[in-house]
């Protein structure tokens, strides 16, 4: 009998707790991906400096700090490799948020507000990379 597939493991940066439950929730019961989970940019760092990652969900919520951690994450400063699939959760920004959004390149960014079947299935393509 061969060991099940291991999950590609994704870090969701998500502050509001029940969006984050439901997404981790569907998400282990479609065996999708394996969420590891942070309330803000913060507690996403020391996650970030000391383990590898295959995706990166992150709600850009925390303004400047999202985007600066997406721009620190290009420029290789975390374990993980720095062309790391990233999907941006977004609220309509301004003219120069969304130049640095585009410039640190996220495989996709879903405007706020989405579906959870919508992030599911950008979760999906994320882990088939």
């Amino acid at each position: 009998m061969t060991a099940p597939a291991r999950l590609p493991t994704v870090l969701l940066v998500e502050p509001q707790f029940v969006m984050r439950r439901t997404i981790v929730a569907v998400a282990r019961e479609l065996a999708l991906v394996e969420f590891h989970e942070a309330s803000s940019v913060a507690r996403a760092l020391p996650l970030l400096q000391a383990r590898r990652f295959g995706g990166m969900v992150v709600d850009l919520d925390d303004g400047n700090d999202a985007l600066t951690l997406l721009e620190r994450l290009r420029a290789g400063e975390f374990a993980c490799r720095p062309d790391l699939p990233v999907i941006a959760l977004s609220l309509p920004t301004s003219p120069a948020a969304s130049s640095r959004l585009d410039a640190v390149r996220p495989l996709r960014t879903l405007d706020k507000p989405f579906k959870v079947r919508e992030l599911l299935s950008s979760v999906a393509l994320l882990a088939a990379l």
